[in-house]
């Protein structure tokens, strides 16, 4: 989810540089509606990569229909802004027109470098550089344009702290990574600090895991709701009314951040210098244990005794919250 709303600060800029922009915006399907959202994009194309690697009936049925879908246009530019083999393969599945581009990122500009071969055009752009930066790099250097150095433009609707008049905090816990997780009692301490100044705090879910997780957050807490599961689109609506949130590294601080909702987003496995949550109001809390950031999926320091990743002993509730707080009061 992050990296789909990494790149629309790039389209932001493309789209000025050709006003008469037309986007068709290839993306996994769970992830659908967020292109929806960038004025520049005409069409969605989904796809389901994982889905699609089971050869069955429904599943190869899916993929002609996609296979068609794609296929039936002749691009004047596709751009892989994943810069992965699996991404660089699907957009090479795409038809360019005559004299067109086919635009990607240099091998050493990315982890996968077999990738760059599949492009006609490639871009160098710095590794270390934030990753919604990247982008835009990327997309400077394939259309020829010099990069803006204005603030990233999601193109989402623009809220400012004083509109959001519902005292309301989103918890935003639900992440992949094992070792992007804080201990579930941070966040509970962290909710009952927040109900006692008076808000309510709000619990979102995506899976069976999270929703259990917010459940035991919220039990006996009048002041701290678990919502039904929501629709990207009906999340970007609730957040775009509330006072702030907090939030570890995952695709929903991401759309704090475009939405310039106050957020305190919290880093310990991960760089929040390569992929923090990058807009207004946005606060990030690197972690200062001696390994972070590990980029480590799993963490080699837990034992039987140990079983929370040590990343985050040192960040407290209180801290966290009086860091929100100072934003929004």
């Amino acid at each position: 989810m992050g990296d789909v709303l990494h790149l629309m600060p790039a389209l932001s800029d493309l789209k000025r540089q050709f006003p008469d922009l037309s986007v068709d915006w290839m993306v996994e399907d769970s992830f659908a509606q967020i292109p929806t959202w960038h004025p520049s994009v005409s069409k969605v194309i989904p796809v389901a990569t994982r889905r699609w690697r089971k050869l069955k009936w429904t599943n190869i049925k899916e993929f002609l229909s996609f296979w068609k879908q794609l296929r039936s246009e002749r691009y004047d530019a596709v751009i892989d802004a994943q810069g992965l083999i699996k991404s660089a393969v699907f957009s090479r599945f795409a038809r360019v027109a005559q004299g067109g581009k086919r635009i990607g990122f240099s091998g050493d500009s990315i982890k996968e470098s077999p990738a760059a071969k599949f492009y006609r055009q490639t871009v160098i752009v710095d590794r270390k550089m934030h990753a919604i930066d990247r982008l835009r790099a990327l997309f400077s250097g394939g259309f020829e344009y010099q990069i803006p150095s204005d603030k990233p433009d999601y193109a989402l609707p623009s809220y400012s702290v004083s509109s959001r008049d519902l005292p309301t905090i989103f918890l935003l816990h639900g992440t992949t990574w094992a070792t992007k997780h804080l201990p579930d009692s941070f966040w509970r301490k962290l909710a009952e600090l927040i109900a006692e100044d008076g808000y309510k705090v709000l619990l979102c879910w995506g899976n069976e895991t999270e929703r259990l997780r917010a459940q035991w957050i919220a039990d006996g807490q009048d002041d701290v709701e678990v919502l039904p599961r929501s629709s990207l689109t009906e999340l970007k609506g609730m957040m775009a009314k509330a006072s702030g949130a907090v939030a570890v590294d995952t695709g929903l601080s991401h759309l704090a951040a475009a939405l310039a909702l106050p957020c305190v987003s919290i880093y310990g496995s991960t760089d929040a210098q390569l992929t923090g949550a990058l807009g207004e109001n946005q606060t990030w809390i690197q972690s200062k244990y001696p390994c972070s950031p590990c980029l480590l999926k799993t963490c080699p320091k837990l034992t039987k005794q140990v079983t929370e990743p040590p990343c985050y002993q040192d960040i407290k509730p209180a801290d966290v919250w009086q860091s929100l707080y100072e934003q929004i009061a």
